[in-house]
């Protein structure tokens, strides 16, 4: 959950600060909640839900795995251009060793 607590904030463009201000909590509860070392109550999960602009499931959905999540965050701040030539780079790494997996 705290990846996708952290993810949502990142793509709504809200630093910790601002967030923790949003919520009303201190600066260190919410670094603490985006770490994974605290839970958040259901309210202040809503709240952040609210902010971010993210339906309440997809704090608690598990078939976004945390690999996708990783590459929310590489995209995170790159241009169309750049996304796509990673996307390409990446495709063609993996027809090229489709062939190569163990089984």
């Amino acid at each position: 959950m705290h990846h996708k607590i952290k993810i949502a904030r990142i793509e709504s463009k809200i630093s910790q600060i601002e967030m923790s201000d949003l919520l009303n909590i201190s600066r260190q509860s919410y670094i603490d909640i985006e770490n994974g070392s605290r839970t958040p109550r259901s309210d202040l999960l809503f709240n952040i839900s609210l902010i971010t602009n993210k339906n309440i499931t997809f704090f608690y959905n598990e078939s976004h795995s945390i690999i996708l999540d990783r590459f929310i965050l590489l995209f995170q701040g790159k241009t169309e251009k750049e996304k796509d030539q990673y996307i390409t780079l990446l495709e063609s790494l993996i027809e090229k060793n489709k062939h190569n997996h163990l089984s």
